[in-house]
């Protein structure tokens, strides 16, 4: 009865978890187009997607590192729990692909 209430109220808030984080959604790459020398306009384009590119992929980096740090606290706090409630009895079972 416990397994399945825990069960609901997890299937409850995965939703709402899921959609209040964004993530980290990566750049994207400006198109591969060599600026011409005697058109400054396009040449100022071109110059400004690649800067926008460079920005928003030091903010996409960032974004992975935080969520990597997240993601490690998280995994010590449930490894820290599991030990706790297991003890002994602890250990993570591999299945086999070949």
């Amino acid at each position: 009865m416990i397994r399945k209430a825990a069960f609901m109220l997890a299937l409850a808030a995965a939703p709402t978890l899921a959609f209040g984080q964004a993530g980290c959604l990566p750049p994207q790459t400006p198109f591969a187009y060599e600026p011409p020398k005697d058109d400054p306009e396009l040449r100022q384009m071109i110059d400004e997607d690649y800067q926008t590119y460079i920005r928003d992929t030091e903010a996409y980096l960032n974004c992975l590192n935080a969520e990597a740090m997240r993601v490690r606290v998280e995994f010590d706090a449930v490894l820290k729990r599991y030990v706790q409630y297991f003890g002994s009895e602890a250990g993570v079972r591999y299945e086999q692909t070949n």
